[in-house]
């Protein structure tokens, strides 16, 4: 194995079909999952009933943010808990600096910043008393024997899309976006990509017809809508279970 992408989730922030979109990249060095959705330790056990083996929360070492609406990281607290209360190891969460900006305040804090121990007294905590922070700079970020780059999306909150590579192998995920031409030739560049299709301020199928078929043809869809007909897609579709090997 040089890469493998395992779909964990396909559906968008109002599903009721699927889970929300979510992805699990492995390298022989790294577990990568790739955003932290409601039900996530539901959607990993699931994985198991779909043809690969099952995972829980104690095998998530390494989680990537791409934004934080919450479709995307509203599982995250499901999984630091777990890590901190039973696991008792930190994960380390990666993110572009403007998603952990606002990750700690406006998305976790009010659940998690006071504990309360077995003699009754409160300590307040931060987001680095639950995991390693480390934020994705410009340019090659590491992640194990992961490379990761990212890209800027056009969405309502900062996004970004990625590429992750590992011995010459290169997987791309556009994240939550308008349509982009430039993010899709970003996004072509590698092997294989996903790119989501949806209705509003994300990228319409009848934009994605446009793009050049060889191009089309290395790219699989995600979160998509529940209306979305996935049989008969005329760009293929990702699936539950779904597992890449680049």
């Amino acid at each position: 194995m040089t890469l493998s992408v395992r779909v964990v989730g396909v559906g968008d922030a109002f599903t009721d079909r699927y889970y929300n979109a979510c992805l699990l990249v492995e390298s022989p060095g790294a577990r990568v999952l790739i955003d932290a959705p409601p039900a996530l330790a539901r959607a990993l056990r699931d994985l198991g009933d779909r043809g690969g083996p099952t995972l829980s929360l104690d095998a998530i070492d390494h989680v990537v943010l791409t934004h934080l609406h919450g479709d995307h990281v509203g599982g995250l607290e499901q999984l630091l808990f777990w890590r901190r209360f039973v696991t008792r190891r930190k994960c380390s969460v990666h993110a572009i600096p403007e998603v952990l900006a606002g990750l700690w305040d406006t998305r976790l804090r009010g659940a998690m910043d006071t504990l309360l121990d077995a003699q009754g007294t409160f300590h307040k905590l931060t987001l680095e008393d639950y995991a390693d922070v480390r934020p994705l700079g410009y340019g090659e970020n590491s992640i194990g024997d992961l490379s990761v780059v990212w890209r800027p999306t056009r969405h309502h909150i900062p996004t970004s899309a990625l590429r992750l590579s590992h011995g010459g192998a290169t997987f791309g995920y556009s994240a939550d976006t308008a349509f982009d031409p430039h993010l899709v030739a970003w996004l072509a560049e590698s092997e294989l990509f996903l790119h989501e299709t949806n209705l509003g301020v994300h990228t319409p199928l009848a934009s994605l017809l446009t793009v050049d078929p060889a191009v089309r043809a290395r790219m699989r869809l995600i979160h998509y809508p529940d209306t979305h007909a996935v049989e008969g897609s005329p760009i293929a579709c990702a699936r539950e279970g779904d597992r890449y090997e680049l």
